[in-house]
């Protein structure tokens, strides 16, 4: 026991005799066996002391005698617990949890070298054509990735991000290139047009690539795309560079839109279809029946 506890029980006691003061508790519900007068005095002289249970008991036999809570409460003993409490979990602490464990990986971020995964899966000509490509879009390809790096870091300090009911989005199909039929292997360019059909402007927005980044059957994109920012009404121009799969099959990759700390911002996905098939061909499965598509709008 601190002295502030003896302080506190002999000012709660005031001019009460330890005879009446001990009554006075068991009068309010306190167990006769669990307070003397021998062992009040000691509790006041600091020479014993009670168990967290105890002062409990004692707080509350107080409370009931019309003490004010506020006076009793500092009695009452808090023991530490013999385990800390985990953190409360937010997608924040999620993404930081996530990015240590991942980080003495190799090559864990391929995300950020994306021309160094083509290489490895392609030839030098196919890698050439497809910085040619990119350089013909006008895809600034470091700005980019600078872009995605702050507003991943933005998602881990930038929180709590919350969806807003209304916030929706729409695809202008006319302007938009969601599908495209390329031989295997071969570099590709995805133009969207993406509009914003609510009420939410979007801001430090990405496209989140959903499963598998790239297998024998899924063509190679990036992970994480950065959306322009776009107010209601407004539409935005996106590219999705990709390096088409190596089966003749027709492969969908999925993308839903995100915060920066990668939590959901809103329902449905954007498919996108690269069709490499010829005579003979196998085929991807899509989602499973039931999960929302983000429908083409006009």
């Amino acid at each position: 026991m601190t002295g502030d506890h003896a302080g506190i029980l002999r000012a709660l006691r005031g001019t009460m005799s330890l005879r009446a003061f001990v009554d006075h508790l068991v009068e309010n519900g306190l167990a006769e066996s669990s307070l003397s007068t021998r062992r009040l005095s000691n509790l006041e002289k600091g020479l014993a002391d009670l168990s967290p249970v105890e002062w409990d008991e004692v707080a509350d036999a107080l409370i009931r005698a019309g003490v004010p809570p506020e006076q009793v409460e500092p009695l009452r003993v808090v023991p530490p617990p013999m385990i800390a409490p985990l953190p409360t979990s937010t997608p924040a602490s999620r993404l930081q949890q996530w990015s240590r464990i991942v980080a003495p990986v190799p090559d864990n971020s391929w995300w950020q070298r994306l021309l160094a995964a083509a290489a490895r899966l392609t030839t030098a000509q196919t890698l050439g054509g497809y910085l040619q490509l990119l350089d013909r879009h006008g895809s600034e390809r470091e700005e980019l990735l600078q872009l995605v790096r702050r507003r991943l870091e933005l998602g881990a300090t930038g929180g709590p991000f919350r969806p807003v009911e209304g916030d929706a989005v729409g695809i202008l199909s006319t302007a938009s290139s969601a599908r495209i039929q390329v031989d295997h292997s071969e570099p590709f360019v995805l133009e969207l047009k993406l509009c914003n059909r609510g009420i939410v402007p979007w801001r430090d927005r990405l496209l989140f690539r959903l499963g598998a980044p790239v297998t024998s059957s899924l063509p190679l994109t990036p992970a994480i795309l950065p959306v322009p920012d776009t107010d209601p009404g407004d539409s935005c121009d996106l590219l999705v560079p990709g390096r088409a799969q190596f089966f003749p099959n027709l492969a969908v990759v999925s993308y839903v839109m995100v915060f920066p700390d990668l939590s959901s911002c809103l329902p449905g996905r954007l498919p996108l279809w690269v069709d490499t098939r010829t005579e003979e061909y196998d085929s991807t499965f899509d989602l499973p029946p039931g999960f929302p598509v983000a429908r083409a709008t006009d």
